[in-house]
């Protein structure tokens, strides 16, 4: 293919040689008109006829997950057809780096070196295309947040590792540490938050930490830009992560300084025992009894949900659900689930609620008995649901089980295979209204 600067020059020179016993000058304008536009198309074909042999990852969904050395982001990159090209930024490195794009049928790799960029199609459905680009200018800001990996502050030959946690009068798992060296904070455990997080008003209070950056957080009541601070370390127990960039969060009136989300245990597993608060940290699946139930789990947006099953008069209604240990609460859906399932015409009101997410915004709901839940392979009777009486905006998934009933099941979730395992413990018919 004829780069550029030798196309111009090909013109130039068919310019320069035209006829000179052409009749007028009209003429020979004419002709320069024709050449340079037959040699311009040209050019158009031969530039999309480049595209065209780009290297092609096929794939019949439009999320799809990346390995960037040695760092595996499952179902991070939503695909952009009208975007071109959709830019993916590595995060910084030196000598080279392999960087793996791969979907559900299908599976691209390469090798790349700093400052570069590198350009292919995603093909999503056989036809739509989307032209991506990967781009590894250190000046550029990544894509992906670095992953999380915790180092042991004591030399230790134990497999596992275990974190004590107090069950809170909020039914949360509060547990402690430190983040730059700070004096004892209290965490939040949450697999509903897929980052790490301050309440805003300790920042230089309690803890010495620097906002330098800003992202927007997805909350329960929508979306908003809040602050970030980077390159922190978060001790626990005897854990320590490094490098780890932090959300700063205005809660209002928080019961806990901070919040560790699930991905501090990517690619772990960990189990949660509510009779012996504690978390323990699995490098492989231990052997389970057949009191666990199983069940798949899938990230959406970056966060695990688990199906149920809501059952009226012997009808199933059946949808994904936000495994939310960070919730205080019982189980949610939003007003476009019930609607479909018609969930308000048949469920009696019993009380309202009123609720703020992380944004400050309040969501409104109506308390409603549903008369039995089925979480894997157990049932549950006379649960409290709550219904939004309005759709969140820039919410798409509202649907959503806390903490208060999550806490009655012994749990392992395997973050490797995306399974959980649950087996009731001796909170499982503790009150449903009470704590």
């Amino acid at each position: 293919m004829l780069y550029f600067r030798e196309i111009v020059g090909v013109i130039s020179k068919l310019v320069a040689i035209l006829p000179q016993n052409l009749q007028t000058d009209k003429q020979q304008e004419k002709m320069k008109y024709i050449i340079k536009t037959f040699l311009l198309l040209t050019i158009t074909s031969q530039f999309a006829f480049a595209q065209e042999q780009l290297p092609i990852l096929k794939t019949n969904k439009i999320i799809i997950s990346i390995k960037e050395g040695n760092s595996d982001y499952k179902d991070s990159w939503t695909i952009a057809p009208e975007v071109k090209p959709d830019v993916f930024v590595t995060q910084k490195f030196t000598g080279t780096q392999i960087i793996t794009f791969y979907s559900d049928i299908d599976s691209i790799s390469f090798t790349v070196k700093p400052n570069k960029h590198y350009d292919f199609i995603i093909l999503l459905n056989g036809k739509d295309k989307a032209y991506t680009q990967i781009s590894t200018d250190r000046k550029q800001n990544p894509s992906l947040e670095p992953k999380l990996f915790y180092t042991r502050l004591k030399n230790t030959n134990q497999v596992a590792d275990t974190i004590p946690f107090t069950l809170g009068k909020d039914n949360r798992i509060h547990i402690k540490g430190k983040i730059n060296n700070s004096d004892t904070l209290d965490f939040l455990f949450d697999t509903g938050a897929n980052s790490c997080v301050i309440t805003s008003s300790i920042i230089n209070q309690k803890v010495n930490l620097t906002i330098d950056g800003s992202a927007e957080n997805g909350g329960a009541d929508g979306k908003a830009v809040v602050g970030t601070s980077s390159k922190n370390t978060i001790e626990i127990n005897d854990l320590k992560w490094e490098n780890v960039s932090i959300l700063s969060i205005d809660y209002q009136k928080p019961s806990f300084d901070a919040v560790l989300g699930w991905i501090a245990f990517e690619n772990k597993i960990i189990e949660i025992d509510y009779e012996k608060n504690v978390i323990i940290i699995h490098q492989s699946l231990p052997q389970l009894s057949s009191e666990y139930s199983k069940l798949e789990f899938k990230l959406i947006e970056g966060l695990p949900y688990v199906k149920l099953k809501l059952i009226i008069n012997g009808k199933e209604s059946e949808t994904w659900f936000d495994y939310d240990t960070g919730s205080d609460g019982m189980l949610v859906v939003g007003q476009k689930f019930a609607k479909e399932n018609f969930f308000n015409n048949e469920l009696k009101q019993i009380g309202t609620t009123t609720s703020v997410g992380s944004t400050g915004k309040e969501i409104i709901s109506k308390i409603v008995m549903l008369p039995k839940l089925k979480i894997g392979d157990f049932e549950m009777y006379q649960i409290p649901l709550n219904i939004q009486q309005q759709e969140i905006e820039n919410v798409e998934y509202n649907e959503n089980i806390g903490n208060k009933i999550l806490k009655r099941f012994n749990t392992i979730i395997d973050f490797k295979n995306n399974y959980i395992y649950l087996k009731p413990n001796s909170l499982f018919y503790a009150p449903m209204l009470r704590n």
